[in-house]
């Protein structure tokens, strides 16, 4: 990999200061499994400060919605960067990341003058591209995503609503990511994660899951109640069965017309 593309990508942990509990688990696992991790490292913050580590803080001070915090984070990203591999604090690796592996995808991506890729394979690729990643044509749902994504910052800006929450961003994102080209997903999950809070609580299973590897989070939030994480299970069943058996090109139309969406 170019160390030109190096200088000009940060990696950024998109949060908030009510998520603040959550960021000694990910800043921990992230040094213990990505210790190499090639990137100028952040983590965006309302007004508190992240511990002492690896990272830097950008205080984005207060927002009006998620929509407007990312923006706010990004036009101060833009300053030095072109590009951004975005998560969130609740999505925390749990296995060591392969350096040498992850330089060779980025390097087919910088060929590729992609806008997007995605390392967790959600959705799939809809047409092949190479070894390591496929193309998300237009019109697929879900098409752009904050979980571990590599972004064109200027590409990331002009998708973006002032007033959206994540999970809008995410439905009608799509529709308006489908003026560009060179989105793309990895053929295999290359980032192994935890997703450990839903809805502001954490998910027993996923904290089930932290203790094996010895990691001991601060409980200070509530928990999924039992009926809670049944519920989230059914529908995380239901999405994956969507998802097999409905061809990609149907599933937003379905999907907004269930929900009464337009586009």
């Amino acid at each position: 990999m170019k160390n030109a593309f190096l200088n000009n990508t940060a990696f950024l942990v998109l949060s908030c200061d009510n998520y603040s509990d959550l960021w000694t688990t990910y800043i921990d696992t992230f040094e213990k499994y990505w210790p190499d991790c090639p990137f100028d490292k952040y983590f965006a913050t309302n007004h508190k400060d992240i511990p002492e580590s690896s990272f830097f803080s950008i205080k984005i001070g207060n927002d009006e919605s998620w929509s407007d915090g990312v923006m706010k984070v990004l036009i101060e990203l833009k300053k030095k960067y072109e590009f951004v591999l975005i998560t969130l604090e609740d999505s925390v690796l749990i296995r060591k990341v392969n350096n040498e592996e992850f330089t060779k995808i980025i390097s087919e991506f910088e060929k590729c003058e992609g806008n997007y890729l995605k390392f967790i394979k959600k959705p799939k690729p809809t047409k092949v591209k190479n070894k390591f990643f496929g193309e998300i044509e237009k019109g697929s749902l879900y098409r752009p995503t904050c979980v571990y994504a590599l972004w064109n910052i200027d590409v990331f800006l002009d998708l973006l609503k002032e007033e959206e929450n994540a999970w809008e961003f995410e439905r009608f994102g799509a529709v308006r990511s489908d003026y560009y080209d060179g989105f793309y997903v990895v053929n295999k999950n290359f980032f192994n994660i935890l997703n450990t809070v839903v809805q502001g609580k954490w998910v027993p299973s996923e904290l089930s899951r932290l203790k094996k590897i010895g990691v001991y989070p601060t409980i200070s939030r509530e928990i999924l109640t039992f009926y809670e994480a049944l519920i989230l299970s059914f529908k995380t069943i239901l999405f994956k069965i969507f998802t097999r058996c409905v061809y990609w090109k149907w599933r937003r139309f379905i999907v907004f017309k269930l929900k009464g969406y337009e586009g």
